[in-house]
C-alpha cells in the first residue's frame, strides 16, 4: 500500500525543532549564557549536576523579566532583540531567533525565576514541563534571572542515549563557558560541577583572562597578535613557532562573541606557520562589522559566513605571517646582542664561493685565514657551545636557544636547493650503484630530475650506473644515499610535489648528523645561515629546529 504524505503532529514538530537547537547540556548552557549576556549581566554563576543531564542552573544579575514576560519568553519565536528583518543586518546581541528558551522548555523540566526589582521579595517563578506552563508564583529573587533545567531530554529517551558520559558532557559545558569567558572578560564567571568550584574568573582584560584560564606557560610561550581597522578588530595569542610540536592543542576562534568552527581560517593560520606537521595553539578574537558576518546559517550558530568584501583569509594570513616574522627578527637580534656572528665573514665566504656550498671545516681556508688563526678570537663569541655533539646552545639577551644541528642544517640546505644555490661537484672516487628492477624503472622516469640537480652519471648496464658528480651541497655521499634518493621518488608516484620530496631527501642526506663535532666557528656560521632561511623554526619535514627558553621560564623552574 502506498504511504500517504501527512502532516506531523504538533508535538513531534516541537521536539524535532528543539533537537536542532539543543543537542546536549553544553548547547543548553550556551543558549542560557547568551541570554544572560544580552540581559546586561556582569556576573554569571553556572552550576551543573551529572554533566548537566540531571540539572543546570544559571544565575545572572541582568535586567531580569517581569511576571508577564516569563511565559512569553518561552513561546516560539519571541525575542526582545529585533523588530524587523532589517534589524538582522546590524545585530550586536548574541541571540535573536527566539528559539532558545522555547527549545529548552520542550525537552526538560524548566524553571525560570526573575525580578526587575532590587527587592528580593518582588521576584516571580514559573515552571514548565515539556513546554507547558504548570505554575507561576511569587518567589524570592534579586534583580536578574535564575534558569533551572532539570532532566534534560526526559521526554526524548533516544536523545539521551546519544549523550556522552556525564564526565565528558561536563567537559563540553566547561569548554562552552571558557569560550564566552574569553570574549566577555568584563563579566565575572563562576562555575560549579557537582558542588565543586571549577572556575572563578574575576573581571579583567583579555590577557588576564587568558592567563587565568590557561596558565602562565601558555602566555609565556605565545605571541600577542593585534590588528584594527573600520570593519575588523583582531586580538589573540598564537604559539611561538619554536614551541610548536605534534600534540593536542587548544585552538579557539571567537567571532563577535561566539566560538565558531572556521576551518578556512584555521588552515590559513597553519599556512602562516609554514610547517607540514605540528599543531600550534591559538586563541583569537575577531570583532567583525555585523553587516559582513552571518551566524544564521547553523541552528547552533557554530558556522558563519563572512562577506567576501572583507578578504578575511588574506588579512589573517598577512597578520599572522608578519607577527611570526617579527618574532624571528627579534630572536635573531637577541642572539646578536650577546655574540656578534660574523656577517662580514659570511659575506666574504659567499662572494668567494659564489654558489658553492660551504663545507664545515673549510671556513678558515675560504676566507684566506691561516690554519693557526682563530676566527673565534676576532669575533669574541661567548655563550655558544655544543652538547653531546648534537645540540647547539646559544646564549641570547633574553634566555637560551637550543638548536638541533641536523634539523637546522637540513633547513639551510633545503632553502639553497630550492634556489638552486649550488654547482655540480666532481667526486674523487665515483660511486658504483647497482639497481633493482623497480629502482631502474624509477630512475628512468626521473633521470631528468637528477640531471637538473647536478648529478652526472654513466649507465654501465641495465642494472648499474656510475655517479661521477653530485650537487656541491653533499659533504659526503654514499651508495646507500643514492639508492634512498631513488626510493623516495617511488614512494609517492604521480604526486605533484615530487620535486619537493626529492629536495627534502637530498637536504636530509647532506646535512650534518647527530654526533658530528663542530667548532665554535662552524656553529656560528650554522646559526647565522639558519636565520637567513625562509622558515628557520622547522626543518623541511616539520620537526622543530629551535627550542627557546626565556630567562623568566628558567627562573620559574628554580622557584626564583
Amino acid at each position: 500500500m502506498k504511504n500517504m504524505i501527512k502532516r506531523l503532529p504538533e508535538e513531534v514538530i516541537k521536539k524535532i525543532s528543539a533537537g536542532e537547537v539543543i543537542e546536549n547540556p553544553a548547547s543548553c548552557v550556551r543558549e542560557l549564557i547568551e541570554n544572560s549576556i544580552d540581559a546586561g549581566a556582569d556576573s554569571i554563576v553556572i552550576k551543573i549536576e551529572g554533566g548537566g543531564t540531571d540539572s543546570i542552573e544559571i544565575t545572572d544579575n541582568g535586567t531580569g523579566l517581569q511576571r508577564d514576560e516569563i511565559p512569553v519568553a518561552v513561546e516560539h519565536f519571541t525575542t526582545s532583540k529585533i523588530n524587523s528583518f532589517e534589524d538582522l543586518k546590524k545585530l550586536n546581541t548574541l541571540g535573536f531567533r527566539g528559539e532558545a528558551l522555547y527549545a529548552i522548555s520542550q525537552v526538560s523540566l524548566l524553571t525560570i525565576r526573575s525580578s526587575v526589582d532590587e527587592r528580593v521579595e518582588n521576584g516571580w517563578e514559573c515552571e514548565f514541563e515539556a513546554g507547558v506552563q504548570k505554575v507561576c508564583r511569587p518567589a524570592p529573587q534579586k534583580k536578574g534571572t535564575t534558569v533551572i533545567v532539570r532532566d534534560l531530554f526526559f521526554n526524548i529517551p533516544v536523545r539521551r542515549k546519544f549523550l556522552l558520559s556525564k564526565r565528558e558532557e561536563g567537559k563540553r559545558v566547561l569548554s562552552e563557558i571558557i569560550s564566552y569567558a574569553l570574549w566577555h572578560h568584563d563579566i565575572e564567571f563562576v562555575f560549579y560541577e557537582d558542588g565543586v568550584k571549577k572556575l572563578d574568573l574575576t573581571k579583567g582584560d583579555f590577557a588576564q583572562r587568558v592567563l587565568a584560564i590557561f596558565g602562565n606557560d601558555f602566555v609565556e610561550n605565545a605571541l600577542l597578535v593585534r590588528y584594527d581597522d573600520n570593519n575588523l578588530n583582531l586580538v589573540g595569542f598564537i604559539e611561538k613557532p619554536d614551541k610548536v610540536a605534534n600534540k593536542v592543542s587548544e585552538q579557539i576562534i571567537l567571532v563577535n562573541g561566539r566560538r565558531v568552527r572556521y576551518d578556512q581560517i584555521r588552515k590559513v593560520i597553519y599556512r602562516a606557520y609554514d610547517i607540514p606537521q605540528g599543531n600550534p595553539y591559538f586563541v583569537i578574537k575577531f570583532n567583525i562589522n555585523p553587516e559582513y558576518v552571518d551566524f544564521n546559517i547553523h541552528p547552533q550558530k557554530r558556522e558563519i559566513k563572512v562577506a567576501p568584501y572583507l578578504k578575511l583569509s588574506e588579512r589573517v594570513f598577512s597578520i599572522i605571517s608578519k607577527r611570526i616574522a617579527d618574532y624571528r627578527k627579534d630572536l635573531s637580534q637577541s642572539i646578536s646582542d650577546v655574540y656578534l656572528p660574523s656577517l662580514k665573514l659570511l659575506k666574504n665566504v659567499e662572494e668567494s664561493q659564489a654558489t658553492r656550498q660551504l663545507e664545515f671545516g673549510e671556513i678558515l681556508r675560504s676566507v684566506g685565514e691561516k690554519p693557526g688563526d682563530s676566527v673565534e678570537e676576532k669575533l669574541k663569541t661567548p655563550g655558544l657551545w655544543q652538547a653531546h655533539n648534537s645540540y647547539i646552545f646559544v646564549q641570547t639577551a633574553s634566555g637560551v636557544m637550543i638548536i638541533d644541528q641536523h634539523a637546522a642544517h637540513e633547513r639551510i640546505l633545503y632553502d639553497k636547493l630550492k634556489k638552486r644555490n649550488f654547482v655540480p661537484q666532481l667526486l674523487m672516487f665515483p660511486i658504483l650503484v647497482e639497481l633493482s628492477v623497480r629502482e631502474q624503472e624509477i630512475f628512468r622516469d626521473y633521470s631528468e630530475l637528477f640531471n637538473s640537480f647536478g648529478f652526472e652519471y654513466r649507465v654501465l648496464s641495465d642494472n648499474s650506473l656510475v655517479i661521477d658528480k653530485v650537487p656541491s651541497i653533499f659533504k659526503r655521499v654514499t651508495r646507500d644515499d643514492i639508492k634512498e634518493l631513488i626510493d623516495s621518488l617511488g614512494e609517492h608516484p604521480g604526486l605533484p610535489d615530487q620535486l619537493d620530496i626529492f629536495i627534502k631527501t637530498i637536504a636530509c642526506k647532506s646535512a650534518i648528523k647527530f654526533g658530528d663535532p663542530l667548532s665554535r666557528d662552524e656553529m656560528a656560521v650554522l646559526v647565522d645561515e639558519l636565520f637567513t632561511t625562509e622558515a628557520p623554526f622547522h626543518c623541511p619535514h616539520g620537526r622543530p629546529t629551535i627550542y627557546f627558553i626565556s630567562l623568566e621560564e628558567l627562573a620559574s623552574k628554580f622557584a626564583r
